[in-house]
């Protein structure tokens, strides 16, 4: 599962993949791979101004892996070294893979604040990736510059369909409002590549601009620029001015992209 994270000891933000979660709401820590080090950084801080609760550790995939553990207060009778920040048994206290909750010496480690190298983990062999295969992502600026390469930057492309999942609706227990999933998918139809399709997840922001009557709509040309870990696109020149630019428009966490066959029509599911 990916995360973006900003670590404010040195004012970026970056992408990983998340091992484990500890404990939970305001307690929640995340255990993250970065540079070979295993670390734990927490899901909220509190604004010294406000004292208001912000996100630092922002999910970018809407499920947890299959496989993880789930673990509350009530199920750590055999750790007795592992810190409770919340006393009820029913509070959520681990969530992760199997092999990290095997470690504990690691886990005691991390608990205390520590980080720890990955290769002196018991778990340091276990390959961890959640990117879909068949999928290009798009994580630095010179991959956003060979999609726009590859697309001719879009000029003379026409957006056919657009698709915005939320995560909310109605489930067997009435309406469920998460959230969760904030997933946009797009469309485009060129006459200098095959049809392409394009996946933001973690979707901050989406401005739709159709093209007025007796205005052409086929785009002369795209933006597409990778910044503090996230992904922002725009279907024209945005002059280096995002917050200003009036046409469509869409900042997110991640992007996926890949050629369909020529007949497509629409996106996949």
């Amino acid at each position: 599962m990916r995360v973006r994270v900003y670590d404010p000891a040195e004012r970026l933000c970056f992408q990983s993949e998340l091992y484990a979660l500890f404990y939970s709401g305001i307690f929640e820590r995340c255990l993250i791979l970065r540079d070979g080090m295993l670390r734990c950084f927490p899901r909220f801080f509190q604004e010294t101004s406000s004292g208001q609760y912000q996100t630092q550790t922002s999910f970018i995939d809407p499920d947890f892996p299959k496989d993880w553990l789930c673990f509350t207060n009530g199920d750590l009778a055999d750790f007795p070294n592992f810190p409770r920040r919340l006393p009820e048994d029913n509070w959520e206290a681990f969530r992760g893979y199997p092999w990290v909750w095997e470690d504990r010496k690691t886990v005691k480690a991390l608990l205390s604040g520590a980080s720890v190298p990955l290769v002196q983990t018991q778990f340091a062999d276990k390959a961890v990736s959640s990117m879909l295969p068949g999928w290009n992502y798009v994580t630095t600026q010179a991959e956003a510059d060979s999609l726009l390469e590859q697309t001719e930057d879009f000029h003379d492309s026409v957006l056919v369909e657009l698709r915005y999942i939320s995560g909310s609706g109605k489930t067997d227990r009435g309406i469920r409002i998460s959230d969760h999933i904030r997933q946009v998918t797009m469309l485009f139809h060129s006459d200098w590549c095959p049809p392409l399709e394009l996946v933001f997840e973690a979707v901050k922001a989406l401005d739709l601009r159709p093209a007025g009557n007796n205005v052409r709509s086929a785009l002369m040309e795209a933006t597409l620029r990778v910044r503090d870990a996230a992904v922002f696109f725009c279907d024209g020149d945005d002059e280096g001015n995002e917050a200003a630019y009036p046409g469509t428009k869409i900042l997110a966490y991640s992007l996926r992209w890949r050629f369909l066959p020529e007949e497509s029509s629409t996106t996949s599911k």
